[in-house]
């Protein structure tokens, strides 16, 4: 699990990542990135088109299971919510770990140094 204090937990936490972020999307996530001062916080999102609760919690743990992976890779200073679109529940865990890496690259706040 993710450190409490790298979740946004708040409404309006998630509202803010949507109106002053900017927008990035792959075939089953996207991405919500929002500069602030300091440190990283992250956010998922999984709706009911997903599917049924046992699905949209599996998507919910690969998702959180990705980020947690790709924590060393990232710089600090913002907020980042991801929505898993409709056919996410069909890919696999490294699916979603390759577009989250690719997305985080499109953001600008993977570090550069690293390879994905």
């Amino acid at each position: 699990m993710l450190p409490r204090h790298e979740r946004l937990r708040r409404r309006k936490d998630f509202l803010a990542c949507y109106q002053e972020g900017k927008t990035y999307a792959q075939a089953h996530l996207v991405l919500y990135v929002r500069p602030q001062a300091s440190g990283r916080r992250f956010g998922f999102v999984v709706g009911k088109k997903v599917g049924k609760a046992v699905v949209r919690n599996r998507v919910k743990r690969r998702l959180r299971a990705a980020c947690r992976e790709c924590l060393p890779n990232l710089s600090d200073g913002f907020d980042a919510v991801f929505v898993a679109r409709k056919n996410a529940a069909e890919a696999d865990y490294h699916q979603l770990l390759r577009e989250m890496q690719s997305l985080f690259q499109s953001a600008k706040v993977w570090k550069v140094s690293a390879e994905p």
